[in-house]
């Protein structure tokens, strides 16, 4: 049943696996996924996509839920992205909680102009990483620090680091809240879903010898069968001493035998974005998440 909006626009509930294929066709793989099944299984059986139609032919698509839009993208021959947005935020605005902001996520630069013409705020702006893995020369951490494999037992310790890593004006490093309570939620579910050898032998603490403070961590994951830097972080006070470059290439030589390439997201703005850049991390297109509260009538 198509729903029907104003303008002779409306939506019809789409079946995931069609739309996957339209949405991978239509939209640039910003993640850098390795395969074309692999860009065809993100969408669940449950997910909530719709054709956008014109005149009950399709123009495009999106997932839409209350207080939420994500996966857009228009088919050619179809080109006017605002047109086609502000009827969506209209009928978002009519089914979302008007307490609530409606976010919408995944927006490409192209389409960028639109969303904030039609009244929606940046909110953020990231994007992937991509690098081959590769022999490295070893580190040389000299004689002032531990380097040890990350262990669950050091999961305060590392919560505390990402708190301290990530406060003030450093926050844009992390897209979360920045909480002790984020910080040990975030470090359960890795150590419980990251059990591999590899990613132990790969991820490292860095530990100061002289207090015996956790000066740095680095944590690799796997995400879509491939290795990601899950969260990489520096103390402030250590910060220009190149343990994050050293860590870096610590996983790329010990990943290298069993992945061709790592990856990792970064917000823009981060200044880490320049250390990967000169690692050789090749960067993919941003996306951005825009957000707009509804005024209640």
């Amino acid at each position: 049943m198509e729903t029907k909006l104003e303008g002779g626009f409306g939506l019809l509930q789409a079946d995931p696996g069609a739309f996957a294929v339209h949405y991978s066709t239509y939209r640039e793989n910003i993640f850098f996924r390795q395969s074309w099944e692999r860009r065809l299984a993100i969408f669940g059986d449950d997910a909530p996509c719709y054709w956008i139609t014109f005149r009950t032919k399709r123009i495009g698509g999106v997932c839409l839920e209350p207080n939420e839009l994500s996966s857009f993208f228009l088919e050619p021959p179809y080109t006017d992205v605002y047109q086609v947005l502000t009827v969506l935020k209209k009928y978002l605005a009519e089914i979302s909680d008007k307490g609530k902001s409606i976010q919408a996520y995944g927006i490409l630069p192209y389409h960028a102009e639109a969303f904030t013409r039609a009244g929606f705020v940046l909110t953020e702006a990231r994007r992937v990483m991509i690098r081959p893995t590769e022999i490295c020369p070893p580190p040389d951490w000299g004689t002032a620090f531990h380097i040890i494999p990350p262990t669950h037992e050091k999961s305060e310790e590392i919560a505390v680091l990402f708190l301290e890593s990530y406060s003030g004006e450093d926050h844009i490093g992390y897209p979360a809240d920045n909480t002790m309570d984020q910080h040990r939620s975030y470090l359960t579910s890795y150590f419980a879903h990251n059990t591999a050898g590899i990613l132990t032998d790969a991820s490292r603490l860095v530990v100061d010898k002289r207090n015996n403070k956790l000066a740095g961590v680095c944590l690799i994951s796997i995400w879509e069968d491939l290795p990601l830097i899950s969260n990489i972080a520096v103390l402030p006070e250590y910060r220009g001493k190149q343990i994050a470059t050293k860590l870096i290439t610590h996983a790329l030589t010990v990943l290298n035998p069993s992945y061709e390439v790592l990856r990792l997201f970064v917000t823009i703005g981060n200044p880490a974005e320049s250390l990967y850049t000169n690692l050789g991390f090749y960067s993919g297109l941003e996306q951005m998440t825009f957000g707009w509260q509804p005024v209640e009538s």
